[in-house]
């Protein structure tokens, strides 16, 4: 696995920060498993302050709330619009995407199916599928990427989502992955300029890879999904966020960056949320 390494870079790589699962709420008191999700989420953005700072961009990669309320996506938008720096949001299971488009369109942060930059292209797929937990991709949006990716063969390409597009290895969690994920696999195995593939959802570190080309999930902000399970389970491990350096080679490095202590009060042994 290619790692982030500091002292390596160099001023034409692209910093990307991966923020996901941050399921926040209309008010700032509520909590899932026992985790206030606005402490947890205001604990990852000083966390990648003090350790990772700055990125150019910032990728939230789905659930952004766990309600879908407006008040919850209005308040995340001032903590973001704070940072100065361009972000981008996709939906999760958790969201819904019309409200999304509302409330995100503004230059600081911002919903929109691709982005360009320097010698990089982005897609932000949305596989949000109404009343479902798993996901569901549109077939004209694959089929508007390959147009996008014709259209700039000078670019190397990042694929990003919020569900998963092959098994991470929890029964449980595999039951809400993309069901339709054939026609993505595809493009991804014959375009060669697709470089890698981002995703949330699964609240744990997951990295494999299509056709060699890597797939990276990152922990969620809040609690994290003990893997390799059957069944529902909550793991004792910290919150996180993901750090990537992308290379003008299209090169991706990268490493998963946790805060000291699980959130106080998490409840262990839950059996959902």
């Amino acid at each position: 696995m290619n790692v982030f390494l500091p002292e390596k870079g160099d001023a034409s790589d692209i910093k990307v920060l991966q923020i996901s699962d941050t399921h926040l709420f209309a008010t700032t008191d509520q909590q899932l498993v026992g985790v206030n999700t606005e402490q947890s989420f205001l604990s990852i953005l000083q966390l990648a302050q003090e350790e990772s700072w700055p990125p150019d961009l910032i990728f939230l990669t789905g659930d952004l709330s766990q309600d879908a309320s407006e008040r919850s996506y209005t308040r995340l938008t001032k903590h973001l619009t704070a940072l100065n720096i361009p972000c981008y949001v996709l939906p999760g299971n958790h969201d819904i995407p019309d409200t999304l488009t509302h409330i995100f369109s503004q230059q600081s942060v911002s919903y929109q199916p691709f982005l360009q930059h320097n010698n990089w292209l982005f897609a932000f797929l949305n596989s949000e599928t109404p009343n479902e937990e798993g996901g569901t991709l549109d077939e004209k949006a694959v089929a508007k990427l390959q147009l996008e990716i014709d259209r700039h063969p000078d670019k190397h390409v990042l694929i990003c989502l919020h569900h998963q597009l092959k098994p991470v290895g929890s029964e449980w969690l595999d039951s809400m992955a993309v069901i339709n994920p054939d026609s993505l696999i595809k493009l991804i195995g014959e375009s060669p300029n697709v470089r890698g593939v981002i995703h949330g959802h699964v609240h744990q570190t997951f990295e494999s890879d299509i056709a060699g080309k890597p797939i990276y999930a990152v922990p969620s902000t809040c609690f994290q999904f003990k893997p390799l399970c059957k069944e529902f389970a909550i793991d004792n491990i910290a919150p996180g966020y993901r750090w990537l350096r992308l290379k003008a080679n299209g090169q991706i490095r990268t490493e998963v960056i946790r805060l000291d202590k699980i959130p106080d009060n998490l409840e262990q042994h839950s059996a959902g949320y």
